[in-house]
């Protein structure tokens, strides 16, 4: 039996009705159909009220496709749009108003001028652009985002940026699960540090060594380091060998960490494995992976990802590289450009190859 029809019980109407006096659901944009008619249902015994911006509606392609005035306003009426920008209040209300103005904009397809004075529009052919990313942050403090609709484009620029910005991974964990089931499926020492390579070459931007160059100890140290923990791969489960190449591998001068958040759930699965508190990888990874969904990430400094990740969040200082690609999404192309947008606060910086964008 469904959620929504356990609530046509009168026993547990009951317990609703005596548990709540009032439910409140936010974000009712990403909302999906099943879980309309829950709320609903809800709505049938205690007084709801539904909040939310179908302009940040952009979970499309996991079926929240409710019409407002269709389907939501006929079960929760209308009554009201909060019109005061508080996020930019005290910061940047120009760069508020811009925003406030752009949603209408895009909210009835009319066409958006890029080259405004309340942003910063920089003609750009494409993402990678690393003057968009460094050079209009030139003595701007703070948080920064840059935001890119393809996850790909995002580690590839993150990567290009040398270590400069750091991406963000998803809920899912996938890239480290796809490590931890390599690693298990490992016959030997030498699978085994196959394995952590192939994680390594997703988390950093290794610069070729040149042997011209004068010698640097610090590159020897983590080389023989590094080294001399591989060999060590077969050592009982390996756990505690893959954690001092992980360790070491921070260290090596020539290797720039951009997944970080990545490498460390990579680091602590492997502390796992040594302490013996799982039997496999593989446990040891949905141990962290959990533990990283219910405490959240911790942002780095510069950030490089999508506006599916960003949303909710906020930083001082928000880049969009290319933001012509927007137009070329399948699905909320408009509603993703506007949570891109209205993640910055201080500052915004546009790079497209065309001042006008119409969605």
């Amino acid at each position: 039996m469904g959620t929504a029809s356990a609530l046509g019980i009168a026993a547990i109407r009951e317990v609703v009705l005596a548990s709540y006096d009032r439910v409140l659901v936010d974000e009712y944009q990403d909302c999906t159909p099943d879980q309309h008619v829950l709320v609903k249902r809800l709505s049938e015994i205690v007084p709801t009220i539904v909040v939310g911006d179908p302009m940040q509606g952009i979970f499309e392609f996991a079926g929240a496709k409710l019409d407002w005035p269709t389907e939501i306003h006929p079960d929760f009426p209308f009554s009201g749009t909060l019109t005061v920008p508080y996020r930019w209040a005290g910061k940047n209300p120009a760069l508020g108003a811009w925003i406030a103005e752009t949603r209408l904009k895009l909210e009835h397809g009319q066409p958006i001028d890029l080259a405004d004075p309340r942003v910063s529009y920089r003609v750009s052919k494409g993402p990678f652009d690393m003057g968009l990313l460094f050079e209009t942050l030139e003595g701007k403090d703070g948080s920064v985002a840059a935001i890119h609709c393809n996850k790909k484009i995002c580690y590839r620029l993150a990567s290009a940026a040398n270590g400069g910005y750091q991406a963000i991974e998803e809920v899912a964990a996938n890239t480290l699960m796809s490590f931890a089931r390599q690693w298990d499926r490992a016959a030997d020492a030498k699978e085994r540090l196959a394995a952590v390579l192939s994680l390594s070459n997703e988390c950093f931007h290794k610069i070729d060594f040149d042997k011209t160059q004068e010698f640097d100890p610090d590159h020897a140290l983590a080389r023989d380091g590094m080294k001399a923990a591989a060999k060590r791969f077969g050592d009982g489960n390996g756990g505690e060998a893959a954690g001092r190449f992980m360790a070491l591998a921070r260290t090596h001068p020539k290797w720039k960490l951009y997944r970080s958040s990545l490498w460390r759930d990579a680091e602590h699965a492997a502390a796992e494995l040594t302490a013996e508190r799982t039997e496999c990888m593989v446990d040891a990874a949905e141990r962290i992976k959990q533990r990283s969904s219910n405490m959240g990430r911790r942002l780095p400094r510069r950030t490089i990802s999508t506006p599916l990740l960003l949303k909710g969040l906020e930083f001082d200082h928000v880049v969009i590289p290319d933001a012509a690609h927007f137009m070329k999404q399948d699905m909320a192309q408009a509603k993703l450009f506007y949570v891109a947008i209205s993640r910055a606060t201080l500052s915004l910086t546009i790079g497209s190859s065309q001042r006008w964008l119409q969605f």
